[in-house]
Formats: structure tokens, C-alpha cells, sequence
């Protein structure tokens, strides 16, 4: 299991699990301070083409516009794509924004 932290306080997890399936777990903010190490803490494993990815969102306190862009991109990357622990703000967002239907929004 590999850790990052970056300046704008997110803690990312990412384990890859037996499955073939990639867990990634989130807490803090996800921004745009921080998106594009995160997505470079992905893409190697992400590489390896999991057929399924979960984010764990519920540590999420703040997740703006980009965090939804890397989602949606990461959706296209692999066969089943899941959120949990969304907060009901982001999931209204996210079915608002017709994605529900792209993304797994679980519980």
C-alpha cells in the first residue's frame, strides 16, 4: 500500500487487490492544488488495467470540478468504476450531472 500527502491535506491509499481490482481511499480535499499527483499516484497501477476501481470518497471533505474530470477519465480506463462514501452533496452533483450513469455510486 502506497501513501501520499500532498501541501493541500488529501491521504491517499492505493492497493491493488487480487481481484483485479484497484482501491483507491481518499481523505482531505481533492483540488486542483492536488489532482494531478494523485492521478501520477494512480497511473502506475492503474496502468496494469484492473477491470474494476473503487474510490473510497467518504474521507473527502472538499472535492471540486477537477476531481470529477479525474474521475470521469479513470471511468473511461476500466470496465466497472465505483465511488463510495459519497456525501450527498457530491452524489446530487454527479447525478446532475448525468454521470451516474457512467460511474458507480455505491453506498
Amino acid at each position: 500500500m502506497e501513501e501520499l500527502e500532498a501541501e493541500s491535506l488529501l491521504t491517499v491509499e492505493v492497493a491493488a487487490r487480487n481481484d483485479d481490482t484497484l482501491s483507491v481511499r481518499l481523505v482531505g480535499e481533492l483540488d486542483l492544488s492536488n489532482v494531478e499527483r494523485l492521478e501520477a499516484e494512480v497511473a502506475p497501477t492503474l496502468a496494469q488495467h484492473p477491470k474494476r476501481l473503487v474510490v473510497e470518497a467518504g474521507g473527502l471533505e472538499f472535492a471540486d470540478s477537477s476531481a470529477i474530470a479525474l474521475w470521469l477519465r479513470w471511468s473511461r480506463e476500466v470496465d466497472r468504476f465505483e465511488l463510495r462514501e459519497l456525501s450527498p452533496l457530491l452524489r446530487r452533483v454527479l447525478t446532475a450531472m448525468g454521470l451516474d450513469g457512467r460511474m458507480e455510486l455505491g453506498a
